[in-house]
């Protein structure tokens, strides 16, 4: 199985297992939330919504399915631009600074994306833990995959990449949601 093929395989498997741990953790929350709702418990009680605190709770499920999902998308695009750069014979500088560019781009489209589907308070909490755990599974599928080694500098532009991109996206996000 070539590398490309690989890595798209377990991109998708760690959407999908994103995506069913979130569902059981948003159901778990809502379980949680009618249960509150529905006991005889005084009015301001933790799990009151009239009592939550002033920025909210993260929603984790919901940041794990974002997470899975933007690390497909990457993988997807990371896949392409290898197939479209491979064609063209480029050398492996081309297709390091193609699949930045490029995964750039998409980056700064998910956390947009990610930011609208949450609540205008929630927006910066959310996205730092998202930024996170998409540069954390990027290092860890690029170690495994391609063999690449975790090192500081590793770990420092990945960081950096997917912070600056959830600053554009998120502030784009922000003015655009009502």
């Amino acid at each position: 199985m070539s590398d490309a093929l690989l890595s798209s395989v377990l991109s998708a498997v760690i959407a999908g297992v994103f995506t069913l741990v979130a569902k059981r953790m948003e159901s778990s929350h809502a379980h949680d939330d009618a249960k509150a709702v529905a006991s005889s418990t005084p009015a301001l009680t933790a799990t009151s919504p009239t009592a939550q605190p002033v920025g909210g709770t993260i929603n984790y499920g919901s940041a794990l399915k974002h997470i899975g999902i933007l690390q497909f998308l990457l993988n997807i695009v990371g896949f392409l631009v290898g197939i479209i750069v491979g064609a063209t014979g480029a050398g492996t500088e081309t297709l390091i600074l193609m699949a930045l560019f490029i995964g750039t781009i998409v980056l700064i489209a998910g956390f947009f994306w990610s930011a609208l589907s949450v609540e205008k308070s929630m927006i910066w909490k959310h996205l730092v833990v998202v930024a996170l755990g998409v540069a954390i599974t990027t290092l860890i599928i690029n170690s495994i995959i391609l063999q690449i080694p975790l090192s500081l500098l590793s770990l420092a532009v990945a960081l950096a990449q997917n912070f600056s991109c959830m600053g554009i996206g998120g502030f784009i996000a922000k003015a655009v949601k009502q």
